[in-house]
């Protein structure tokens, strides 16, 4: 019975797609399998209730058939490999139903919000956040018209579901769309719970590979000054290479707990499509973040910096806007004041900055008892100095003198020893203040009375806009 089980699972989620598409193959026929038996189940509540009575106001039979096909075939095309043309029949799939409750019964149908939900997740996990977007743009614009249509009485609609007693088959519609989206959700958060892990093996890898190169440069001191320049020179690569390894496993925890943040967010949430798309946009920004951190860092392995002049004010609403929703997890408010400044360097580079400073401000906000929880960020002009000033300010718990001797140097943290901070943050913000803009940094802080850090950047770097 057992090998029987097993013989059909392979035969369900087998497919003849590439290796670099098995994972998303995979989840298409979870998916596709799990609809087939939605539609199977509706088929049967629908024939149901044309027997009771034959003139009842739900979707016809015919279609939910039709649908029921759709899905089987969907399946099919996973099976065979054809992973982006399912992926889109899928979602085609799920919009014909959708679109003929918005047009027969009214936008504000609760079944055709939530299959809009399921759409707009199905396009995100399978298709990218672009067509995420897309989609996402059709059916506000859809949705839209539609109601305004309705409205003026150009398209009528059926409004007898309003008056009908609750039905339990519409019930059970609604439980079931409503695991569908629980399942993507979790699917969501399941990829990026692995990663994570991923992450943290790998920083345990990079510290042990760490400890034994010391006892292997102790053991053979003597060997290593009689190596070549040329040696020595590719030791030292492979030095920074771990050091800017450790750094981005870092500076990518930030944006991921925005994503994580975000999703979790998109998952609960049910009442607004306004607040899911900016959900999706905050989680996609932080996506695109963390692809930049990772270039920065292999531009920086090759001595490749890209400078451009860019806007300083831009930039840091950006990262504030990224970090929305960890702020809001800790009640903590972010405000930007000041003049707006041009910048020319490694945009990316100085986002990392901000994202670092402004991650340790949250962290430090949310220790503190204090209920109104503030981070000011100010940018001005130091006739004296004649250089720019980005002041970071917060109410946080702040950080003794002996404390901020030591907060520049790597692998020196103020947070608890729980082995998920490992020091670098602080250290890599003033090196690449120091290095890529020529600039510098300070801190000014007392125990419980927050802390300010101020970055100084010299006039021929920067223009005010």
């Amino acid at each position: 019975m057992r090998k029987n089980l097993v013989r059909l699972k392979n035969y369900l989620l087998s497919s003849r797609a590439e290796d670099g598409q098995q994972a998303q193959a995979r989840k298409l026929q979870v998916i596709a399998l799990i609809s087939v038996s939605i539609m199977f189940s509706l088929n049967i509540i629908r024939f149901y209730d044309y027997i009771i009575d034959p003139n009842n106001q739900g979707l016809p039979l015919h279609v939910t058939f039709i649908i029921l096909l759709l899905f089987i075939g969907i399946w099919n095309l996973s099976k065979n490999g054809r992973v982006k043309s399912s992926a889109w029949l899928l979602i085609s799939a799920y919009s014909l139903p959708t679109i003929f409750c918005f047009y027969t019964w009214g936008t504000d149908l609760p079944a055709a919000i939530l299959l809009t939900v399921l759409i707009v997740m199905l396009a995100g996990l399978f298709l990218g956040s672009r067509a995420a977007i897309i989609i996402t743009a059709f059916y506000s614009i859809l949705m839209l018209v539609l109601s305004y249509l309705q409205t003026v009485l150009i398209l009528p609609i059926s409004s007898n579901w309003r008056l009908e007693a609750p039905q339990f088959a519409d019930t059970i519609t609604y439980v079931l769309l409503c695991n569908i989206i629980f399942l993507l959700a979790w699917i969501i958060v399941r990829e990026n719970h692995q990663a994570l892990i991923a992450l943290a093996n790998s920083r345990n890898e990079l510290q042990q590979e760490r400890d034994q190169l010391e006892i292997t440069v102790t053991q053979r001191t003597k060997e290593i000054i009689n190596i070549k320049k040329e040696k020595l020179e590719q030791l030292q690569s492979l030095a920074s290479i771990g050091q800017l390894s450790g750094g981005i496993f870092h500076d990518i925890v930030n944006p991921l707990t925005v994503v994580g943040l975000n999703l979790e967010q998109i998952k609960t949430e049910t009442s607004s499509i306004k607040a899911l798309q900016d959900n999706l946009k905050q989680a996609i920004s932080a996506t695109k973040r963390i692809k930049g951190l990772i270039d920065t860092n292999n531009n920086h392995l090759r001595r490749c910096h890209k400078n451009q002049l860019f806007s300083i004010k831009k930039e840091i609403q950006e990262i504030i806007s990224i970090m929305t929703s960890k702020a809001n997890a800790q009640n903590v408010t972010i405000s930007l004041l000041g003049d707006d400044y041009n910048l020319n360097g490694d945009k990316s580079r100085f986002g990392q900055v901000i994202m670092n400073l402004l991650s340790n401000s949250i962290e430090a906000c949310y220790k503190n008892e204090n209920q109104d929880k503030k981070i000011l960020i100010q940018t001005e002009w130091n006739k004296i100095e004649n250089s720019l000033e980005i002041k970071i300010s917060d109410n946080g718990v702040g950080m003794s003198a002996e404390q901020q001797e030591h907060i520049f140097q790597p692998f020196f943290s103020t947070k608890e020893n729980n082995g998920k901070n490992i020091g670098l943050g602080l250290s890599i913000v003033k090196e690449i203040i120091k290095e890529d803009f020529t600039g510098d940094i300070s801190v000014h802080s007392r125990q419980n009375f927050g802390a300010q850090f101020i970055i100084t950047l010299p006039i021929c770097q920067s223009s005010e806009i």
